[in-house]
């Protein structure tokens, strides 16, 4: 999981704009992760922390994402506000895992979350390129350093931190998660520098990207 984690994150990273479809199936498969995890830990994984049923429940969530992918390159203005929303839910969680911790409210917790992640994919419809590329170099960076995280551990996971706080069972955030922190700050200006540089560098004619559904429309907009 820690390579999976850790080579996904810095293709999104690094190219989220350049190659938007494959990370479109790869977002949709974190998407899917996302939400299949938050089910399971809220209902029987908190209960039965056997290892078969961690890798059933991964393998529900990638067959989830690869449908997911396929829908949504169905219907690509979707699939850009997915998008979108995911880096601005990565920020949301980045946000409050750091410092609005302590409002110990799990309904703070989503409400401040998804709607980060609403502002990111609303922006998205009119700041495409510039919104494409923000978006895809923290949430590529989020995913790289989490996975990193699961392997040197020490950081606070961002699928139970709901329910710690709930249960008045964190207090405060573990100091190194800071330094987590300015590695996704790191690798997220990294990813940006680099996509602007590839942006900047693509003298096609009408230096503007456009993305074609499956109809044949495109969507973008100019630099």
């Amino acid at each position: 999981m820690f390579v999976f984690f850790l080579v996904s994150g810095l293709i999104i990273c690094f190219m989220g704009r350049t190659i938007f479809k494959p990370i479109l199936f790869i977002v949709s498969v974190f998407v899917a992760f996302s939400f299949v995890m938050l089910i399971a830990y809220s209902t029987f994984l908190s209960d039965n922390p056997k290892a078969w049923a961690g890798w059933v429940t991964i393998a529900v969530a990638v067959v989830l994402g690869l449908f997911l992918g396929w829908l949504l390159l169905k219907f690509i203005r979707i699939g850009i506000f997915i998008v979108a929303a995911m880096g601005g839910y990565s920020v949301g969680l980045l946000l409050y895992n750091a410092f609005m911790y302590k409002i110990h409210s799990q309904t703070g917790f989503w409400c401040f979350t998804i709607g980060v992640a609403l502002l990111f994919g609303v922006l998205s419809l009119c700041f495409f390129n510039h919104l494409l590329i923000h978006a895809t170099a923290i949430l590529g960076s989020f995913i790289a350093i989490y996975g990193i995280g699961l392997v040197a551990g020490r950081y606070t996971n961002p699928f139970t931190i709901g329910e710690l706080i709930e249960n008045g069972q964190l207090d405060d955030v573990d100091p190194v998660f800071y330094a987590y922190l300015a590695g996704n700050l790191v690798l997220y200006a990294m990813g940006v520098a680099y996509q602007y540089r590839v942006k900047n560098g693509d003298h096609s004619g009408e230096n503007h990207y456009h993305i074609r559904d499956s109809h044949g429309r495109k969507y973008g907009r100019r630099y």
